[in-house]
């Protein structure tokens, strides 16, 4: 994100959940089964004896819906974005929901992986549709489908994370393609001009390369040659799992974590039937995830309150981890609720507030568990901290302190990320900062 200084919200803001208007409910339920669910029908084919792997026709029949599902839900999306927008609350929580929708597209042809997402986000606030060259892009979307009909051409301007291209695409064989459309005779020279130079690369020599254009020309050609390297960088990454990362500049490679990660959003199902009946259940996991679900109503305090009440009450600091699981729609690195292995009723419960699920991770509790199963690992005092922070501005601090982990020369900080998995991808703590320590 930009380096802007953050507001720092109060543990009980960071637990309460932003939930949507009850009139959206029935349109939001018919764009989540045509995003995520219009193959449903052919889900039970999957399951082969012996361990089979489905045919061939199973799987083309499977893609051909998923793919078509998606196309009917960003449509009806673009033609409702598209109106005069209203300037209330519904029209604002509609556009916040629809971009969930979108994104759960997204993670679904990413295949869920944050590690492939992050590829693709920018730190960039996402713009209104009115506000992009949006008819060029649906033209461009329209070509796409065109020529691939059981293919997805995603507008990247619908999503929240999707900051490299404007077009993603996904074709039916498995390969993926990233369009960006541009308007204007300038920039269909310019394109034309570099697909003629492909030994044009850095920037800086633009201006040798271009003396006798004017400096808004030069600066227009260095915009569209970062745009071509950032778009070339991400598929030599996606297709290989290792190249130089778009936003940074710095090469990286995807790996496989070397241990197994377990998740818990099997114990938050539970929860939330043992809610029905009695109104609220909580349960601790690996002594150091705090989780409680509430039913809306039940009781005179609403849920995020009992919560904090409850995890602060058992010597969480201010400074520990917490938020409502609904939030995870606030969060372009969050996986979206929509894709969470949780039942439908349950996520639909709470996008609207009939139930809530507030989360906690206890710091003191989660070091001296590291330490215990022999994890190095420490608090850094505020000197070290300050000097951390500016070699990596994304590091995490519990109460104003970097987490040092590892050993010597091999230490490392836990990063803004740790929260991320443990909350909106179901990592356990634990197991989460075992991999952490093996992953180096």
């Amino acid at each position: 994100m930009a380096n802007k200084k953050r507001k720092k919200s109060s543990p009980l803001e960071l637990v309460t959940p932003r939930v949507l208007p009850a009139i959206l409910e029935p349109e939001l339920q018919e764009l989540y089964k045509l995003a995520c669910k219009n193959s449903e029908s052919v889900w039970q084919k999957f399951e082969t004896e012996n361990g089979q792997k489905p045919s061939k026709d199973i799987v083309d029949e499977f893609i051909d819906l998923t793919h078509r599902g998606m196309r009917i839900a960003q449509d009806k999306m673009v033609q409702k974005l598209l109106l005069p927008i209203e300037n209330d609350d519904v029209s604002h929580a509609r556009c916040f929901a629809y971009r969930g929708i979108a994104d759960a597209i997204g993670w679904q042809l990413l295949k869920n992986e944050l590690a492939y997402v992050k590829r693709l986000f920018m730190g960039q606030q996402p713009p209104r549709l009115q506000e992009a060259n949006i008819e060029s892009v649906l033209f461009a979307v329209e070509q796409c489908h065109a020529q691939d009909p059981d293919s997805i051409a995603l507008i990247s301007d619908l999503t929240t994370f999707i900051q490299i291209g404007d077009i993603y695409q996904a074709k039916k064989d498995g390969s993926t393609s990233i369009y960006e459309v541009k308007e204007g005779e300038t920039n269909t020279e310019i394109f034309q001009i570099l697909a003629g130079m492909p030994t044009l690369v850095d920037e800086n020599d633009v201006p040798n390369q271009f003396a006798d254009k004017p400096e808004s020309y030069q600066k227009q050609v260095q915009r569209i040659l970062r745009q071509k390297q950032r778009m070339q960088s991400l598929q030599e990454t996606l297709s290989n799992d290792e190249g130089v990362d778009a936003l940074t500049g710095k090469s990286v490679k995807i790996l496989e974590l070397p241990t197994d990660v377990g998740v818990w959003f099997g114990y938050v199902v539970d929860l939330s039937e043992q809610c029905d009946s009695k109104g609220y259940a909580i349960n601790v996991i690996q002594d150091c995830l705090y989780i409680g679900c509430y039913k809306t109503g039940q009781f005179k305090a609403p849920g995020h309150l009992a919560f904090e009440a409850w995890f602060s009450g058992m010597g969480a600091t201010p400074g520990c981890p917490r938020t409502s699981l609904v939030n995870c729609m606030n969060d372009p690195l969050g996986l979206p609720i929509y894709n969470l292995p949780i039942p439908d009723e349950l996520k639909f419960d709470l996008l609207f507030g009939r139930k809530h699920v507030s989360l906690g991770i206890h710091m003191q509790k989660l070091i001296e568990i590291c330490i215990g199963i022999g994890i190095p690992i420490r608090l850094a005092d505020k000197k070290e901290t300050a000097r951390l922070k500016q070699i990596n501005k994304h590091i995490w601090r519990y109460n104003g302190q970097a987490i040092v982990f590892g050993e010597s020369s091999e230490q490392s900080c836990l990063g803004e990320g740790f929260a991320l998995r443990v909350f909106y991808h179901g990592e356990k703590p634990v197991d989460a900062m075992i991999a952490l320590a093996t992953a180096r």
